[in-house]
C-alpha cells in the first residue's frame, strides 16, 4: 500500500514523495517508509516533468524509515493541524523532518443563489508542507494538498492497525501455546 505525491514544476524544483507500508526486517512489523527524489528535469511542450534522471544520485533522493510512534505523530498532526518534527541519524546522515500546516489560499468559483449570477470568492484549504533536510544542505520539500493528507492519515492509521492485529494475534498465539505445553503432573 503507497501514496505517491508528484510535484513538478516548470523551474524544475520540483519533488516525488512516495509514502509506503513495508516490513520491518528486524521484527516483520509493517512500518511506514518515505521515499523523496527530487526533480531532474522538465519538459515545456508536454508540460511534465521528469524524475527517473536522479534515481542514482544519492544526493538527489532519500529514504526514511518510520518508528511507530513517528507515524502515530503523523496522524495527530494532521488530525490537530499542529507542526510535528523529528531528526534521524543513520551512518554519517542526520536528518530533520517537519510536518507543518499552511493555510492555503484559492479562488472558488460560486453562484449568487438570488441573481444566479457568478462570482469568485476566496478560500482558504487546510494544507500541510513537508520538508526534510539532510545533512544541513539537502532539502526535499512538498505540499500536501487536503485531501493527499487525508491519504497519508488513513495509510499511517491502516498501518498502524495492521501492526496492532499482528501483535495481538501473536500474543494470543503465545498464550495459546504456553497453555498446551502446561505440565500439571502431581
Amino acid at each position: 500500500m503507497s501514496l505517491q505525491i508528484y510535484k513538478p514544476n516548470k523551474s524544475n524544483t520540483g519533488f516525488a514523495f512516495s509514502f509506503y507500508m513495508g516490513e520491518d526486517r528486524k521484527n516483520k512489523l509493517p512500518i511506514l517508509f518515505l521515499n523523496a527524489i527530487s526533480q531532474y528535469s522538465w519538459d515545456d511542450k508536454k508540460r511534465i516533468g521528469s524524475f527517473s534522471g536522479n534515481k542514482d544520485n544519492p544526493d538527489k533522493n532519500l529514504s526514511i524509515k518510520f518508528n511507530e510512534f513517528e507515524v502515530g505523530s503523523i496522524i495527530s498532526a494532521i488530525k490537530n493541524r499542529f507542526e510535528w518534527n523529528t531528526y534521524h541519524a543513520f551512518e554519517q546522515n542526520k536528518t530533520q523532518i517537519k510536518l507543518s500546516p499552511w493555510d492555503k489560499p484559492v479562488k472558488v468559483n460560486k453562484i449568487n443563489p438570488k441573481t444566479r449570477e457568478p462570482y469568485e470568492d476566496n478560500q482558504i484549504l487546510p494544507a500541510f508542507g513537508i520538508i526534510v533536510t539532510r545533512n544541513g544542505n539537502q532539502v526535499f520539500r512538498i505540499t500536501i494538498e487536503p485531501g493527499e493528507a487525508e491519504c497519508l492519515r488513513v495509510l499511517c492509521e491502516t498501518l498502524i492497525q495492521n501492526r496492532y492485529k499482528i501483535l495481538i494475534q501473536s500474543q494470543k498465539d503465545y498464550n495459546k501455546n504456553k497453555s498446551e505445553n502446561k505440565d500439571y503432573s502431581f
